[in-house]
């Protein structure tokens, strides 16, 4: 069974719009699908992340350090955090597509990026 762990993008506590769009994609693997939120205060990003239809858990990293959402602050506590999952999505936006890559060489894998369709946990199709 796959786990799959979603990074919650977010700007001024609002939760981006296109991590309800990668959780569909994550919920498409199978399995348990649990959301991720870093940010100096959580809670509120984090209530509404829970709100997305498919979320099994929503799990929260506070730091003040998190304020400024930058991937050399962001992807080491996103790779601790990702021990025990299958597969960790990220939004497929500025953001995600700077952050997701450092997290992958964190982990040790190769990363699959822009993700049209979800087949199965390992079969993905992408534009060509």
């Amino acid at each position: 069974m796959s786990k799959v762990l979603v990074i919650a993008e977010h700007l001024h506590g609002q939760l981006n719009a296109a991590v309800a769009k990668t959780v569909t994609a994550a919920v498409a693997v199978g399995g348990q699908v649990d959301v991720l939120v870093l940010a100096a205060d959580p809670a509120g990003v984090a209530a509404q992340a829970a709100q997305i239809a498919g979320v099994s858990r929503v799990l929260t990293i506070a730091n003040p350090a998190n304020e400024h959402a930058i991937a050399q602050q962001l992807a080491p506590q996103i790779a601790q955090a990702a021990a025990g999952y299958s597969h960790v999505f990220g939004p497929s936006t500025t953001t995600g597509k700077d952050l997701m890559p450092a997290v992958a060489a964190l982990l040790g894998v190769n990363q699959v990026s822009d993700l049209m369709t979800v087949i199965d946990a390992h079969t993905f199709q992408r534009p060509i």
